[in-house]
Order: structure tokens, then sequence, then C-alpha cells
């Protein structure tokens, strides 16, 4: 039986669990341009699949603090050419970082293998009021969230 857009099943176990979103993480120097500008989307190389109205939660890498998080609006996974070409000036990266990106992974400084990069249209993008130390580990990649998970991250950078 094929599993429903938004479930997936634990590894190792027999319950599924419904994914209400994911973490990812951010470059310190992309918060800005997140949160303040008129960037709303976000793109990564990823095999995370987040349905339509799910929360990202935006990580710090490096500092490890969760800082901000976004409705998904839309997700697609594109050629990066064909992304690029369609949101430009919308996507949170500038040309050359964009460009860097897809040619070349952060992590390792080796060819990208993946073809296609994930597009997320993001719409109410708020910053936490006070940035929280993430409880979760959190890989290059993302992670998915349960609403449980959520709320405990909201609940965190609330206090």
């Amino acid at each position: 039986m094929p599993i429903p857009w938004g479930w997936t099943i634990l590894s190792g176990q027999s319950r599924r669990i419904k994914i209400f979103g994911a973490i990812f993480p951010v470059l310190r120097k992309h918060v800005s341009d997140l949160f303040d500008g008129n960037r709303n989307v976000f793109v990564k190389f990823t095999k995370l699949n987040l349905p339509n109205d799910s929360i990202i939660v935006f990580y710090v890498s490096g500092e490890k603090l969760l800082i901000g998080e976004a409705k998904v609006q839309l997700t697609e996974r594109l050629d990066p050419f064909v992304a690029w070409s369609r949101y430009k000036n919308r996507i949170f990266l500038v040309k050359e970082e964009y460009e860097d990106y897809v040619r070349v992974s952060p992590i390792g400084k080796k060819e990208r293998r993946m073809e296609k990069i994930t597009v997320f249209e993001l719409e109410n993008l708020r910053k936490y009021k006070k940035p929280a130390q993430s409880i979760y580990p959190v890989t290059s990649s993302g992670r998915y969230l349960t609403k449980e998970m959520v709320d405990k991250i909201r609940s965190l950078s609330a206090e």
C-alpha cells in the first residue's frame, strides 16, 4: 500500500507518523535575505518530501540555532537552471552563490550528483522572537518534523 503524501514510516518501525514539516540548515549570512527581504523561495538538494502547507524551520548551521519558520506554499523538483530562470531574484541566494551551490556541494566540495533541486515557495516567513538551541540533530539535507516537534520548537523560541 503506498504511503499517503505527508506521511512516512519510521525506519525499523511499523507505525506511521504524520509529517508536519522539516528543519533545514542555512548559513548565518542568508538569514536577513530570507526574513527581511523579498526573497520567499528556498532551494535545497534534498530527498525530503514536503507537501504544500508544511512548515519549514530554519536552523543556522554551526550555531545550532533555530531562528524562524515559514509555511510551504508550493513545492517543486526542477532542473537547477529551470528553477533559476523561473524564480531568479526570489531565491534566497544571489546568482553567484546559487551557481556555486548547484555545481558543487558545500560539504566535501564535490560535484553534485542530484540532478533536481527542490524549490520551496514560502509564505508567512517569520523570525522567532528568541532563537532557540536545537534539541534535534539536523543533517545537511534536513530533518522531518512532527506537529509535536514543531510545537516544542515554537514553545522554546517564545520563552
